[in-house]
């Protein structure tokens, strides 16, 4: 969004410090491509009431996506239709055939120039793994669809305490302490702090070479913030990608997670399901917009760099990204909406299993004996 414009520097600066550290995690055959689109959007905003131009964010855009021309291949897009257009639309558009792995980064992300060469390792790490059958070696177990050995994969970073247990498991410890109803009160450049000075003892304490990739297999609650996360290619393809009919921004984390979960608790419950694995990078992620710099006090709710500039935008109010939503769940709370008996989850999930082509290639039924 324009009123996001002033993030796409802080974004766009971590990823050109990030291509100094990817160095020899790529071989020549490996591209990072990354899209962005400037959404200037008719539909939510007023451009004719607005005070500040279209040509001021197309200026700054175009300026800003310097930084990625040299070490990316850079899909920019300024859209400026009428219509309704957001990060769901977004999500679509970027699927590609020759895409392994894909990522989605919030706009408003602090994350350090380190994380990037990390989750990179990490792909390559959990495929050799994974051939190797040094992770799993129940493969004979498997009667028929994907073996164990190629499960469906998210990994994520740690983040800050959140505003549930359920999120625990990828919570850094040095935040555990952190009461729930503290959530909101990170400060990013503390989290940093903080982070570099535990990453600094442990190389004091550590002997020998040091460990470059931690990961850490979750065990309870698939869950992610859909912050700076990475998918395997078939699950974010043919399983959680937005539905069709969702159009501009919506509860896309809620979606992703449940539905992987449901499948997932299919394959514990019944013997045929997909199987999903969830890695945990060590490294920590922090939100701009929250702590001191929240402009806004209300719950889930943080404009630090939006504020000076949404005063002097027109935006209409049927494009709120907060109605948007509420649209797409008939009101109420999203999770219960969409995990009722006709929703959003269930549908998806009776669509993957009567497209028997699609199911075949995604799904594992192990034998009577488990």
């Amino acid at each position: 969004m324009p009123w996001e414009i002033d993030y796409a520097l802080l974004t766009f600066n971590q990823l050109k410090k990030s291509s100094y550290h990817i160095g020899g995690l790529i071989s020549k055959e490996d591209t990072i491509t990354i899209d962005s689109v400037l959404n200037l959007s008719s539909y939510l905003i007023n451009w004719k009431k607005s005070k500040l131009p279209k040509e001021y964010f197309i200026e700054k855009y175009n300026t800003y996506s310097l930084l990625l021309d040299d070490n990316f291949i850079h899909n920019k897009k300024i859209y400026d239709g009428d219509e309704l257009y957001g990060h769901l639309d977004l999500q679509r558009d970027c699927v590609g055939k020759n895409i392994d792995w894909y990522m989605s980064i919030c706009p408003d992300l602090y994350f350090s120039e380190t994380l990037l060469a990390k989750m990179i390792g990490s792909f390559k790490a959990l495929k050799n793994n994974y051939q190797n059958q040094k992770l799993l070696k129940e493969k004979t177990k498997v009667v028929e669809g994907r073996p164990l050995t190629n499960p469906h994969i998210v990994i994520t970073p740690c983040i800050f305490r959140m505003w549930d247990y359920t999120w625990d498991e990828i919570v850094h410890p040095m935040f555990e302490d952190v009461p729930y109803d503290q959530w909101d009160t990170a400060v990013t450049q503390d989290v940093r702090a903080s982070y570099k000075f535990n990453e600094y003892n442990k190389l004091i304490e550590r002997t020998g070479e040091r460990e470059i990739i931690s990961l850490k297999e979750v065990q309870s609650y698939l869950k992610w913030t859909g912050w700076f996360d990475a998918y395997s290619k078939d699950l974010y393809e043919k399983i959680i990608l937005p539905p069709k009919e969702w159009k501009g921004y919506g509860p896309w984390d809620l979606f992703s997670m449940n539905v992987s979960s449901t499948l997932n608790n299919n394959l514990a419950e019944t013997g045929e399901g997909v199987l999903f694995k969830q890695f945990i990078v060590d490294e920590v992620i922090s939100k701009w917009s929250l702590g001191p710099l929240r402009m806004d006090k209300k719950e889930h709710s943080g404009n630090w760099l939006q504020h000076p500039i949404k005063q002097y935008l027109y935006v209409n109010k049927r494009g709120t990204k907060e109605k948007q939503r509420n649209k797409i769940v008939k009101d109420g709370d999203p999770l219960r909406q969409m995990n009722r008996k006709n929703g959003m989850i269930t549908k998806r999930c009776n669509e993957l299993k009567s497209n028997k082509k699609l199911w075949k290639s995604i799904y594992t039924k192990l034998s009577s004996t488990e």
